[in-house]
C-alpha cells in the first residue's frame, strides 16, 4: 500500500534557476553542429539544413539554426536523428534544453539513445504552447522515460539525439520547424498546486470523509481531506506546494478505513515490479486541476471497462522474463505489460480501458525489444496479415474476459486441441544437383527471407543437408537456396508442396507447424526424399501389402514371409513431413496402423528392413 516504485511518464517541470550549462549543439561554426537524418516520411534518408536564423528575436538572436520539415502524410512517429552529435553528458547535469520555433502550437518528443556506458534509452514529450516565436523547452532527466524500461536519463551519457516534432500527428500539409541551442544544465524545480476530484457515487460503503494519500504527504490517512459541499457525490480539494516530479497516490476513506484497490493495469496507474503495489501516477509539472475520476477507476463513472486476458502457454518453454502482451499502439514494447504466472500453465493480466476500446495486440515470450520473441499465428483465423499478423480486440463495451493460447487462435486456455510449436528439421537432398555450391540455406517467413540466417549442413556427406529451427505454430512459406540466394529453388504454380501468392509472382514451399516434425525434399521438387531416396538401401516392391489404400480409420499391413527381421515404419504426408514412426518387432506378419486422427489427403507408408526399402501410397478419405 505504501511502498512506492516510480517509473513511468515524463513531463516538463518548471525550474526556478539554472547553474552552469554545457553546449551540445548550437549550429554555429566549430564542432557544435550536426546534420539530422529524416525517417518516417517522404524525406526518409535525406538530411536537414543549417540555415540563417529566420527570426532573430526574443530568446534567440543567434546567427544559425537547424530546420526540420514534416511532410504531409508523414508517419505519426516521423522524426530525425543527429549524425555524430557529440555526447549528451547527464552524469552531473539533470536537464536537457532545446530552443524551438513552430508555425503552430504542438509538441516535441526528444529521445536520447546509443549510450556508450549502457544507459537505457530515454524519451520525453513536451507541449509547445506558443507559435511563431522562439520557445525554450527543458526536459527533466531525473524523471522516468515515457517508454520502457521507464528509467531516468540523469546519470547517463548518450551519443544519439532523436527529435519528433508534433509526435503522434500526421499532418495534412507540410509543416516547417526550426531548432537551436541544445544544452545540458542543472536545474531546481518549483513546487506546484494540484486539485484532486473523485466521484464516489458508485461506492456502496459508508463515507465519513474522503482523503487523498500519496508520496507528497508520506501516505498520510488524514493530512489532506476532500470535501463535497454541494452533496453531488464528487469530492475535491487542492494540495499546495507539491514537490515537482513523479508521485504516486490513491483516494482513501476515513483514515485508511478503506482505500482504492487497483487489481488491474490502467492508463492512470503504476505497479511496482513485484506486482504487489498499484497506485495512481502523478507527474507534478505545473499547477493544475486533474480530471474527475470514479473511485477505483481511471475514468469517469461508467466510462471504463475491465478486460481480463487469460493466456495458456501450451507447449512452449516460458522464458525467464515471462510472457507479455505488447504492440498495437496501446500495449507498448515487450516487457511493458507482463502477465502473471498462475502456476498452472496459464498467465493473466487485467486491464482497465475506456469503454469502446479496440486495439491490435500480440503476445511475446520474453522482453525482446525487436519483437523477435513474439508468437507466430500467421495463417490462423485470428491473425491480421495486414497488421504484422497480430490479434485484434474490440470494440469492448463491457467487462470482458479473453481466453486463448500462445501461438494459437483458440478461444480458451485449453491448448491441447490447438496447433503446437515445435522443432522443425529442414532437410534437402542435393545428391541430384549438378552445379557447384558451398552451402545450402533455408529461407522463409520465419527469418524474413534472410539469405544466410539458417545454413544447412551435410556433416555425414550423404548429400542430405539439414538444420533444425524452433518455430511457433502456424503457416509458413519457405524455400531452399544456395550460397545466400546465388541459386534459389524455382517452382511452377500448382505444385503440391507449394503456395502461390494472389498475383502469381511468387511460388514457395508451404509448411504448417503443429509440433516437432521433419521435412525432407529433393532439391527443387515436391518429391519427399524420405519417400524416394534409397541411400544405401535397395528398393523392393514385395516387403508388404497395404489394405485398404483408400482409408477411413485404419490400414492393415501384411508382410511377406521372406522378411523376418525388425522393421522401421515411417508415415509421411504429401508435403514431406514425417507424421509418425515406430519399430515393428521381428517375425510380425501383420500390423494395424491407426489413421482416424489424420486429415483427408495423400500419405506414404515406408517400410525399411534387411537393407531394403518399400513405399506405398494411401489416400485418407472420410
Amino acid at each position: 500500500m505504501k511502498k512506492i516504485i516510480l517509473f513511468k511518464l515524463s513531463l516538463l517541470l518548471t525550474f526556478s534557476f539554472t547553474l552552469a550549462q554545457t553546449v551540445v549543439l548550437d549550429f554555429e561554426e566549430g564542432g557544435t553542429s550536426a546534420a539530422f537524418q529524416y525517417f518516417g516520411s517522404t524525406l526518409d534518408g535525406s538530411t536537414n539544413s543549417i540555415i540563417d536564423n529566420p527570426d532573430q528575436s526574443g530568446i534567440n538572436n543567434s546567427a544559425r539554426v537547424a530546420d526540420f520539415v514534416k511532410p504531409a502524410g508523414s508517419e505519426v512517429w516521423a522524426g530525425a536523428f543527429a549524425i555524430e552529435p557529440g555526447t549528451v553528458d547527464l552524469t552531473s547535469d539533470n536537464q536537457i534544453c532545446i530552443k524551438v520555433w513552430m508555425e503552430q502550437a504542438g509538441n516535441l518528443a526528444l529521445k536520447l539513445e546509443n549510450s556508450p556506458i549502457g544507459s537505457p534509452n530515454w524519451i520525453s514529450t513536451l507541449d509547445v504552447n506558443e507559435a511563431q516565436t522562439w520557445v525554450e523547452l527543458c526536459y527533466n532527466a531525473e524523471l522516468p522515460s515515457e517508454e520502457g524500461p521507464f528509467e531516468p536519463a540523469a546519470g547517463g551519457s548518450y551519443n544519439g539525439i532523436v527529435l519528433f516534432f508534433d509526435f503522434g500527428t500526421s499532418p495534412s500539409e507540410d509543416r516547417n520547424y526550426y531548432f537551436d541551442d541544445i544544452i545540458t544544465q542543472i536545474g531546481t524545480a518549483m513546487p506546484v498546486d494540484v486539485t484532486f476530484s473523485v466521484d464516489m457515487n458508485n461506492y456502496t460503503g459508508s463515507i465519513g470523509t474522503v482523503y487523498v494519500s500519496g508520496t507528497f504527504n508520506s501516505w498520510s490517512g488524514d493530512a489532506n481531506p476532500l470535501s463535497d459541499n454541494d452533496g453531488d457525490g464528487i469530492w475535491e480539494g487542492t494540495i499546495t506546494g507539491i514537490e515537482a516530479g513523479a508521485h504516486e497516490y490513491k483516494f482513501t476513506i476515513d483514515n485508511w478505513t478503506d482505500q482504492e484497490m487497483f487489481n488491474f493495469s490502467g492508463n492512470c496507474t503504476v505497479t511496482d515490479p513485484s506486482g504487489q503495489f498499484t497506485n495512481r501516477s502523478l507527474i507534478a509539472s505545473v499547477s493544475e486541476t486533474l480530471p474527475t475520476v470514479c473511485f477505483n477507476s481511471c475514468y469517469l463513472c461508467g466510462q471504463g471497462v475491465v478486460i481480463t486476458i487469460n493466456l495458456g502457454q501450451g507447449g512452449i518453454a516460458v522464458s525467464d522474463e515471462g510472457l507479455y502482451i505488447a504492440g498495437g499502439g496501446n500495449f507498448g514494447n515487450p516487457g511493458d505489460y507482463p502477465l502473471n504466472d498462475n502456476g498452472d500453465g496459464t498467465h493473466t493480466i487485467v486491464l482497465e480501458r475506456p469503454i469502446g476500446f479496440e486495439s491490435y495486440y500480440t503476445f511475446t515470450n520474453g522482453a525482446c525489444g525487436d519483437f523477435s520473441c513474439k508468437e507466430n499465428i500467421a495463417g490462423q483465423d485470428c491473425a491480421d496479415p495486414n497488421n504484422f499478423n497480430d490479434r485484434f480486440m474490440g470494440p469492448i463495451t463491457e467487462d470482458t474476459v479473453i481466453g486463448t493460447c500462445f501461438g494459437a487462435c483458440t478461444t480458451d486456455t485449453n491448448c491441447d486441441g490447438g496447433p503446437q510449436p515445435g522443432d522443425i528439421t529442414f532437410q534437402v537432398d542435393m545428391s541430384t544437383y549438378t552445379g557447384d555450391f558451398t552451402t545450402a540455406y533455408v529461407s522463409g517467413t520465419f527469418n524474413n527471407w534472410s539469405g544466410d540466417a539458417n545454413p544447412l549442413a551435410d556433416d555425414d556427406g550423404d548429400g542430405i543437408w539439414e538444420t533444425t529451427i524452433p518455430l511457433s505454430s502456424g503457416t509458413y512459406e519457405y524455400k531452399f537456396q544456395l550460397d545466400a540466394w546465388s541459386v534459389p529453388e524455382e517452382f511452377a504454380e500448382g505444385e503440391p508442396c507449394t503456395i502461390t501468392d494472389p498475383s502469381g509472382a511468387f511460388v514457395n514451399r508451404s509448411l504448417e507447424v503443429d509440433g516437432t516434425a521433419t521435412v525432407c525434399f529433393l532439391w527443387n521438387t515436391c518429391t519427399a526424399c524420405d519417400v524416394n531416396s534409397i541411400f544405401d538401401l535397395d528398393v523392393a516392391n514385395n516387403i508388404f501389402n497395404v489394405q485398404p489404400t483408400i482409408v477411413q480409420d485404419e490400414v492393415l499391413l501384411t508382410f511377406d514371409n521372406r522378411y523376418h527381421e525388425k522393421k522401421e515404419l515411417t508415415l509421411i504426408n504429401a508435403v514431406g513431413q514425417v507424421i509418425e514412426g515406430f519399430r515393428i518387432a521381428p517375425n510380425i506378419t501383420q500390423q494395424f496402423v491407426d489413421m482416424h486422427r489424420l486429415d483427408n489427403g495423400i500419405y506414404f507408408i515406408r517400410i525399411q528392413t534387411e537393407g531394403k526399402i518399400q513405399t506405398q501410397k494411401i489416400i485418407i478419405q472420410k
